[in-house]
């Protein structure tokens, strides 16, 4: 059964380990994308969908080739 995520306080350190009464640009670790720290929450975090890289197999673009035909 899942436990509920205790509701994280104004008090309370920052995740990400932003020092109290910093205001400015903070790196997110992990992804490295830069935010701006207002005291209170991050501006400029959304959603990005990850960007792949790989080339499209033979058989993806054969099944679309049939797909647009019809």
């Amino acid at each position: 059964m899942n436990q509920p995520v205790p509701i994280r306080m104004n008090c309370d350190p920052s995740p990400v380990g932003v020092p109290a009464g910093y205001i400015g640009p903070v790196t997110l670790p992990g992804n490295g994308r830069t935010v701006y720290w207002t005291g209170r929450v991050a501006i400029g975090l959304r959603h990005q969908a990850p960007q792949f890289s790989n080339p499209t197999g033979q058989s993806a673009l054969w099944i679309q080739d049939l797909l647009l035909a019809a």
